[in-house]
């Protein structure tokens, strides 16, 4: 395996490691502050963390060899996209993590985990709707990942557990 391809997976375990411990740490804070206040908390992180990280990239950009600047007109049209795309994006993002926040008082973090993670079902559904093929594969993931949400979450009597 080459050192790129290694690096890769690395850093795959090891946001899968981050991922999958953040929700016990969620779980955990549910105990002693309500679920907006840490999200709102995580977000600020969230953001001290990432502005220098663009700052760095935005430079790098602007000192590479043969670098155009936009016209005043193109970077009018990309800051109208930016902050139309983030906000869509800002705002679908604040809506799932508070319904995930709030919802982890309620269940374990193993649990929310798993019913988070299904959000990964709903790609091949969307792709339906684009007109995009999805193999007999994709469907028996999404089939098994069904069947573990309702083996997960309704008892014997046909109730939804918490």
């Amino acid at each position: 395996m080459n050192r790129k391809a290694l690096i890769g997976n690395a850093l795959l375990l090891l946001t899968a490691i981050i991922w999958g411990t953040a929700f016990a740490a969620q779980r955990v804070g549910m105990d002693h502050i309500e679920p907006f206040t840490f999200g709102a908390s995580r977000y600020v992180l969230a953001t001290l963390v990432l502005i220098p990280i663009i700052k760095f990239f935005e430079a790098k950009e602007k000192n590479a060899p043969g670098y155009i600047p936009p016209t005043a007109e193109e970077a009018a049209v990309q800051r109208k996209y930016t902050i139309r795309g983030g906000t869509t994006c800002g705002l679908a993002l604040f809506v799932a993590s508070s319904f995930q926040q709030i919802g982890i008082q309620y269940t374990s973090a193993g649990k929310t985990a798993f019913i988070t993670a299904l959000y990964i079902v709903l790609v091949p559904v969307f792709g339906l709707f684009l007109k995009k093929k999805v193999t007999w594969l994709t469907w028996l993931g999404v089939a098994l990942s069904a069947v573990g949400l309702y083996l997960l979450c309704i008892k014997e009597d046909f109730t939804i557990e918490m």
